[in-house]
């Protein structure tokens, strides 16, 4: 079945080891595709105002899956076809949580993240590359309270950068607590908490029930726990070489790594040919 739309995660996925820099086989495919009138979707559990540059660099796409599947965007219009959001009263007993813990995190709400003040110099070792942390301190929002930078909206995601082992098992019951949470990883060491049920796989299903798409006319590309049920719901997914056991399993077909440009090479064997 013809492919209408391609999905693909960021981190592991569609950019180089920098988590930042597209390779050129990417680019290529990906722009070849689109002007095709296939239509692009980005995956990823970034929000909105961290992934704009790596959009840019694939010459534009057409919808974006934020926060692991929290909201889906209309990149042309801005509209929200779907959203799913932390409640505040749990967002901020969540906040609390991780508080006492005393471990720097940043929160996405509205398509932003926003990181306290008092954060922002112990974040240097969560920040993965040069060229990554350069663009995210362009990108972040500071504020000098994160409660009340939500104003009163529900929270997409909060960020944990890095939770030491020994706390791991801490954070987990005491986030538990707090109400129905999904707690997902895409990077080693991270913690990313979502509201229950909230996962890039219900996200893709509902753009495409709006676009009018079935699975097999959806081709997705991922490498991480956070990929499975997308990869799984997809008719044509692609786990990287370089990705985790759960999402090769989930997926249908295996994908060169992300720093061999695989996706593009995967676009331009079965879409473009």
């Amino acid at each position: 079945m013809e492919v209408k739309l391609i999905v693909f995660d960021v981190d592991g996925t569609v950019v180089d080891e920098d988590h930042y820099t597209v390779p050129a086989e990417n680019v290529s495919a990906l722009k070849e595709a689109r002007a095709k009138g296939i239509k692009l979707a980005i995956a990823s559990g970034r929000t909105w105002s961290i992934l704009t540059e790596v959009a840019e660099q694939v010459g534009g796409v057409d919808y974006a899956i934020i926060a692991n599947g929290a909201a889906v965007l209309d990149t042309a219009t801005g509209e929200r076809i779907y959203e799913k959001g932390i409640p505040l009263k749990q967002a901020v007993a969540l906040m609390d949580v991780l508080d006492r813990e005393d471990l720097p995190y940043e929160v996405y709400c509205g398509g932003k993240n926003y990181v306290a003040e008092a954060m922002k110099d112990r974040l240097k070792d969560g920040l993965l590359s040069e060229p990554f942390g350069e663009m995210f301190v362009k990108r972040m929002t500071l504020v000098p309270d994160l409660r009340e930078a939500l104003g009163g909206r529900d929270m997409e995601k909060i960020n944990l950068f890095y939770a030491p082992k020994e706390a791991r098992d801490r954070i987990l019951r005491a986030v538990a607590s707090t109400g129905p949470l999904e707690v997902a990883n895409a990077l080693e060491g991270n913690m990313e908490f979502t509201y229950g049920g909230v996962c890039k796989g219900t996200a893709l299903e509902l753009l495409c029930a709006r676009l009018g798409f079935v699975p097999d006319e959806v081709m997705a590309f991922g490498d991480a726990g956070n990929d499975v049920e997308m990869l799984r719901w997809a008719g044509q997914s692609f786990a990287m070489e370089n990705g985790v056991d759960p999402a090769k399993a989930a997926a249908k077909f295996l994908a060169p790594a992300n720093y061999l440009g695989g996706v593009g090479q995967m676009v331009r064997k079965y879409v473009l040919k």
